[in-house]
């Protein structure tokens, strides 16, 4: 019942602090949850007394945090900066745990030196995520970020065999240098040999489930978050690192953005990232909160007794964050310094006052955090011979102590060595469309490249609609973002009423005699809903496609009436002809666009910055136009006036061209989806957009795709 009640007092913890960070947005919400739980030991202290086991804490918590962290892995930038991110997350950790170590005992000399090498090692993990309620106010290079998501990945698991091995140590009070190393090789290489044979055991079995047929995404998201336990437990039963074999695993298992082909491949992506972010969340808010239960026990009898006061245990806190901090400091900034940048060729010792206040940045963006309070509540309580372990109220509070000191350090310092600038620390939503406006103008791009390829001319129509649909889209997410937005709207405003007024103009000579009539759709015509559908086929919303319905008014309306009534169908040749007139008429309203723009984009600010992505938007359009109709070498020229005579299209006709875009509707779609799918990928391997800003991306394109298949 303790337990139970415990559990309820930690979930009620971690809601309350997810409502205090969004009311104190400058603390990190780690900080938060810190002092959520400190207030509660002050009034709860049966709270903190109650016990966990420690091999349950571990498989727990850490098991299921590394297992997601690896599946969310880039495996592609650990490989490139594989090199550093090995000296940090194996090298910086053996260093951190031989001078914290020797000093803790020198410190205390009452901690066995083992026991101090254990409280060390605790100490190798990083919590890179614990700056994550940072981001909107700190700037982290593309390396930084590469080097701290990788070095958190593995150094966990370093921290946690150097971890076991000390503890080991400490609990037999033997210990030998050459069983030591062959012992770790078997924990760290059957480990991963293990995690990665279980890992593709994992997958086989899951495809061998969908192959019989039965998809349901709760029983795959369930059987995801029930693999790292059972990946973990089986690595011990067989005496290898539980939790390198759940990194490999994590790893093998990590999820591929490859285009997606079904729905059911979407629904469990939306599913599984949504059950593993309350995860996540939960333990690393359960154990904030336990990190801050522990702090009252500075106070408690087990240390007061051995004659700690708590000036002298806030010294040592300070002193050991300060060892961790240094050790830290002088590896990155020997790492960098002779870290040679591809692009330059020029190392770092080339610069050196950039060089050494960047790796202050990565120095302190490193801080401790849930897997080391994991790590280190798993001492035992007792040695083998049966007497307690020396000093682990002590060793469990210096932990805590010097966890809460970097995560302050951090949410301090970070924002005064790496601020973002203002014009870069906008709200989430901000975020999104500008890199939604980025994403859409690449798939536009990727499209026109491939209906340019004219390897499968019968996907032309289809694709035309479906870049149409996106140019739309362009154009909500510039006018939301672009500085220019107020300036592009009243723009498009007056290149539709110069649009309208050449129509009502050639229509009005049309209809005098003045000038040739043909090709001139009149309002209500079957030309002039054929022009409305050229024009909505290139991004004009209804309301500026139908240009006939604002010059007609109530006349069109009554002659669409009328024709309707007439219950009269046009024939294929007649359809063709319609469309063809209103190809070349839409390409007209197109260069009249661009002549209207022309000048303007010739000055400077915003209106002409706005006039110049305008034209360009037309030409696209009027290259489109372009593209749909083949012309004779005598008809090639006939685009303008009465060039319908001359010019018959020698492609698909119209009716052709409408069954193809309805045919192939959704093929093409299904293939822009995929197409967006990757280009948000590559920019978050460059750093163009983050990761929280892409899993936004991806999974409004999810929904998309669950909404075009079902």
């Amino acid at each position: 019942m303790e337990l139970f009640e415990l559990i309820l007092i930690l979930l009620a913890c971690v809601i309350v602090s997810s409502v205090l960070d969004q009311a104190i947005s400058r603390v990190s919400l780690p900080l938060i949850q810190i002092a959520i739980g400190f207030v509660v030991a002050l009034l709860v202290p049966s709270a903190s007394d109650v016990e966990v086991e420690s091999e349950l804490f571990l498989v727990l918590f850490i098991a299921p945090l590394l297992f997601n962290e690896a599946r969310e892995a880039n495996r592609r930038q650990l490989w490139s900066d594989k090199g550093s991110i090995l000296s940090l997350a194996i090298g910086l950790v053996l260093a951190g745990v031989l001078v914290v170590g020797f000093a803790l005992h020198l410190l205390v000399p009452s901690v066995p030196l083992a026991a101090a090498f254990a409280c060390a090692a605790a100490l190798g993990p990083t919590d890179a995520a614990a700056v994550g309620a940072l981001g909107s106010t700190v700037r982290l290079t593309k390396r930084q970020g590469s080097l701290l998501s990788g070095e958190a990945l593995i150094n966990d698991a370093s921290g946690v065999v150097s971890f076991q091995f000390a503890i080991a140590a400490a609990v037999t009070g033997a210990f030998s240098a050459v069983q030591a190393v062959e012992t770790f090789g078997v924990l760290f290489f059957g480990g991963i040999l293990a995690g990665v044979a279980m890992g593709f055991v994992a997958i086989a079995f899951m495809r061998l489930v969908r192959r019989r047929g039965y998809e349901s995404t709760t029983v795959h998201v369930i059987y995801e978050v029930f693999t790292p336990f059972v990946i973990f437990l089986a690595a011990e039963a067989i005496h290898v690192s539980g939790i390198l074999a759940v990194v490999a695993a994590g790893l093998v298992m990590a999820e591929r953005r490859t285009p997606l082909a079904s729905t059911y491949d979407m629904q469990h992506r939306l599913v599984s990232s949504s059950v593993w972010s309350i995860i996540v969340f939960l333990i690393n808010g359960v154990v904030f909160v336990l990190l801050g239960m522990q702090l009252p026990n500075a106070l408690s009898p087990s240390v007061t007794a051995a004659g700690f006061t708590p000036g002298i245990l806030v010294a040592y806190v300070l002193v050991l964050t300060a060892l961790s901090v240094a050790v830290r400091f002088v590896w990155v900034a020997a790492m960098e310094l002779l870290h040679k940048d591809p692009q330059t060729g020029k190392r770092g010792c080339a610069h050196v006052g950039t060089t050494l206040r960047e790796a202050l940045v990565t120095t302190i963006a490193g801080p401790k955090g849930a897997v080391t309070l994991s790590i280190i509540l798993t001492i035992p309580y007792v040695l083998q011979d049966g007497s307690p372990f020396p000093n682990r109220s002590l060793i469990i509070f210096l932990t805590a102590g010097v966890i809460l000191c970097t995560l302050l350090l951090a949410d301090f310092a970070l924002p005064l060595l790496a601020p973002k600038p203002k014009a870069e620390a906008d709200d989430m939503g901000a975020r999104v469309v500008e890199a939604d406006a980025k994403v859409t103008e690449r798939v536009i791009k990727e499209l026109r490249d491939r209906m340019a390829d004219g390897s499968k001319p019968e996907y032309e129509p289809a694709t035309r609609l479906a870049i149409a649909r996106y140019r739309m889209r362009l154009g909500r997410d510039r006018l939301q973002h672009d500085a220019c937005g107020d300036a592009m709207a009243s723009l498009s405003e007056e290149v539709l009423r110069e649009q309208r007024r050449v129509t009502e103009q050639l229509r009005a000579q049309a209809a005098t005699g003045d000038a040739p009539g043909e090709g001139v759709p009149t309002p209500g015509s079957l030309g002039d809903a054929a022009l409305t559908r050229v024009r909505g086929s290139i991004g004009y919303t209804r309301a500026s496609a139908d240009l006939g319905r604002q010059a007609g008014g109530a006349r069109t309306r009554v002659a669409t009436l009328a024709r309707r009534l007439r219950g009269t169908s046009a024939t294929p040749e007649e359809m063709d002809r319609a469309y063809l007139d209103a190809c070349l008429f839409a390409m007209r309203l197109e260069q009249v666009a661009i002549d209207y723009l022309t000048p303007v984009a010739k000055g400077d600010g915003p209106r002409a910055r706005a006039a110049k992505i305008l034209a360009g938007e037309h030409r696209a359009a009027l290259a489109s136009i372009k593209g749909r109709l083949e012309f004779t070498a005598d008809g090639g020229a006939g685009a303008t006036g009465d060039g319908a005579a001359a010019g018959v299209p020698q492609g698909p006709h119209a009716h052709e061209q409408f069954a193809h875009a309805r045919m192939y509707a959704d093929e093409v779609n299904a293939g822009a989806l995929s197409i967006e799918l990757d280009v948000i990928r590559r920019m978050t391997e460059s750093g163009e957009i983050d990761r929280d800003v892409a899993h936004r991306l991806r999974e409004d394109v999810y929904l998309r795709q669950m909404s075009l298949e079902g």
